[in-house]
């Protein structure tokens, strides 16, 4: 598909045209095409073609009467010209829920329900949530972000101050040689389900799944690295004390030790007794919320954990549903059938509207990384190298046969990565796309020590004539063909933005195909380095670059696209040195490298918006930094007064 298709896509009808708005039997309403031909261009404003009714009958909530959901669709697929007609009444229609005694706790410590106990149902939505799964080697790491931020937890947590704090483990010490780690655990910690006590077995089998061969967790190697390598491992001393050796020091330990979309422990009782697929589909972890039912690609369902050890929810239940589309994911939120959502920052003209709303703002907590795949060059030549990168190919225009930076492959291959990285106007992106409500941005993670780069590093040129005129040194002046995939993710602007860079890339002669598939999809691809073309990643805004070593070291899980010798010697001194203004040297050398070989870019950090209906207030000063563009400490989630 061309980037200039987009529109089609994203709309179905051409701006220059009406909306026809039907209805079907079924209540699904369907904004279509006037035009027999179906032209559209890419500046139309309805960002999606079908809004429908979210809640299945099944689950016995609000439904929507036919006037209210065309009204829903008017508001959130007409352009900024739709005229909105008056509407002088509008009926909703409910369909009573069946009741069920609920015994009412006594009254709780400060740790419980304002209101006496959990009530309510919230409701989040987003654009992927996929296939629910716990396990650690099992569970892909975009799918690790939503139970990290609800069933699960982790030894330590970071607060919005990135300072670390206590969670499963109460204390934690480093020997002075910086080899050993000892983590001092909560007593008493159950695991749902009657599982029993959370103990040092379950950590440490849980820490080794996530790094063991073959997982599908995105900091798979990090763990390898710290709890699994072959100098040191990980020992139970007794049930409430854990050691790890990591053999060399390893500065990164508490980082991962608190990132809830990798290291939640599970119970490995559960697991032994259901077997990996089935205990990975009940997760019995040890957070505020258990999981009671989950259909993939429509929704997961967690119910309150009354009298947890931490905090017992202000909801009785937690619905996250998978909502692909922004006008749908718009149109539920005006109804009042979500209560909050990742929402895209030019939907916040319409949310605005809506009455009694608020918006909780994490700034700075998302940022996209475009990714060029395939320029992975450690062990070049051997066996080890084409076993471990199979998507490795030399003839692609941006990749080099030969490792040695000196080199005139090299050289070529370089020109065209600095043409694709020049062509792109992230200024005009983060204007347009993200509202403004964000910062170009030049190496991934870099966005909160930019100030720590040399002075030439602190943005990408914009120069599509450059870029032109690179091509044509390099022997493309025809251009040559490239994919990119967004990892569609819950990241703002992360698949229009990534869009946007095709087009700019067609605007120097590239010839560009764009491929949206889900993050379930293409994340397993990329960490097998199986995927070997360009993608936008987007993540969680990072408060220290060394958070990502592991994504540009060869033996991480999730690759950034580039693997270089010089590049491993510079991050595994940073990663041996504990003192953190010691090991931005190494850091900065790696950013240097990486700049001046075109090897890796961002495209911009942005604002998390989150708005909140009139159900619902905000608990930002709860929130845990793991990952920023994740919704954590949904317990703390307060009733609207």
């Amino acid at each position: 598909m061309k980037a200039r298709e987009i529109g089609c896509q994203i709309c179905g009808f051409d701006t220059n045209s009406e909306a026809k708005i039907s209805m079907n039997k079924n209540g699904i309403v369907d904004c279509s095409p006037v035009s027999e031909t179906g032209s559209c261009s890419p500046e139309c404003q309805c960002r999606g073609a079908i809004v429908s009714q979210i809640l299945p009958k099944t689950l016995q909530l609000i439904r929507l009467s036919p006037l209210l959901v065309l009204l829903a669709v008017i508001l959130a697929c007409g352009s900024n010209a739709t005229a909105v007609p008056e509407v002088q009444q509008v009926e909703v229609t409910r369909e009573v829920p069946v009741t069920v005694e609920v015994p009412v706790p006594a009254p709780t410590s400060a740790t419980g329900s304002a209101m006496g106990g959990p009530s309510g149902t919230l409701n989040i939505g987003f654009r992927e949530v996929g296939t629910f799964g716990t396990h650690p080697r099992l569970t892909p790491g975009s799918q690790g972000v939503f139970v990290g931020s609800s069933l699960g937890e982790t030894l330590l947590i970071q607060d919005l101050n990135q300072d670390y704090q206590p969670r499963l483990a109460t204390e934690w010490d480093l020997s002075e040689d910086g080899l050993i780690w000892t983590f001092k655990l909560r007593e008493g910690v159950q695991f749902h389900k009657g599982y029993g006590e959370m103990t040092a077995k379950d950590v440490i089998w849980s820490m080794e799944e996530y790094g063991g061969e073959g997982s599908r967790a995105s900091n798979s190697g990090k763990l390898r690295r710290l709890w699994s390598n072959e100098e040191g491992g990980a020992t139970a001393l007794d049930d409430y004390t854990v050691q790890v050796n990591t053999g060399t020091p390893q500065f990164d330990m508490l980082i991962v030790a608190s990132q809830p979309s990798a290291a939640n422990v599970m119970s490995k009782r559960q697991v032994d007794d259901l077997g990996e697929d089935e205990a990975s589909r009940q997760g019995a972890a040890t957070g505020p919320w258990e999981i009671e039912e989950a259909k993939s690609g429509q929704y997961w369902k967690f119910t309150a954990v009354r009298d947890h050890w931490r905090k017992t929810p202000e909801f009785a239940e937690l619905l996250f549903w998978d909502i692909p589309e922004e006008s749908t994911r718009v149109a539920n939120f005006q109804v009042g059938l979500l209560d909050t959502f990742l929402m895209a920052l030019d939907s916040k003209p319409v949310i605005e509207e809506v009455p009694d709303v608020k918006f909780m703002r994490v700034q700075g907590g998302g940022t996209v990384h475009l990714g060029l795949n395939a320029n992975w060059y450690v062990g070049l030549g051997t066996q080890e190298h084409t076993d471990g990168n199979p998507g490795f190919d030399p003839d692609l225009p941006w990749v080099s046969g030969n490792a040695d930076i000196n080199s005139e492959e090299w050289k070529t291959a370089l020109k065209v990565r600095r043409a694709l990285h020049i062509a792109i106007d992230r200024q005009s992106i983060v204007d347009t796309i993200l509202s403004g409500e964000g910062k170009a941005e030049v190496l991934w993670g870099w966005e909160n020590n930019m100030h720590r780069l040399p002075a030439r590093m602190q943005e990408w040129e914009f120069n599509p004539d450059l870029a032109k005129q690179l091509l044509k040194e390099a022997g493309y002046s025809d251009g040559f063909d490239i994919t990119i995939t967004p990892d569609i993710r819950n990241v703002p602007g992360e698949v229009e933005a990534c869009d946007a860079v095709a087009t700019m890339w067609e605007n120097i002669g590239i010839n560009v195909t764009i491929s949206h598939v889900p993050y379930a999809t293409i994340g397993p691809q990329i960490t097998a380095r199986e995927y070997n073309q360009a993608n936008c990643h987007g993540t969680g805004g990072r408060a220290d670059p060394r958070e990502l070593i592991h994504t540009f070291s060869s033996r991480g899980g999730f690759t950034a696209g580039f693997h270089h010798p010089i590049m491993d010697a510079y991050l595994t001194e940073a990663l041996e040195t504990i003192d953190t203004e010691a090991a931005y040297i190494p850091m900065v050398k790696a950013a240097e490298f990486l700049f001046d070989n075109a090897a890796e870019s961002s495209l911009y950090s942005v604002n998390i918006l989150w708005p909140l209906s009139a159900n619902i207030d905000s608990w930002l000063e709860h929130l845990q930094y793991g990952d920023r563009r994740a919704l954590t400490s949904l317990e703390w989630t307060p009733h609207r007064q």
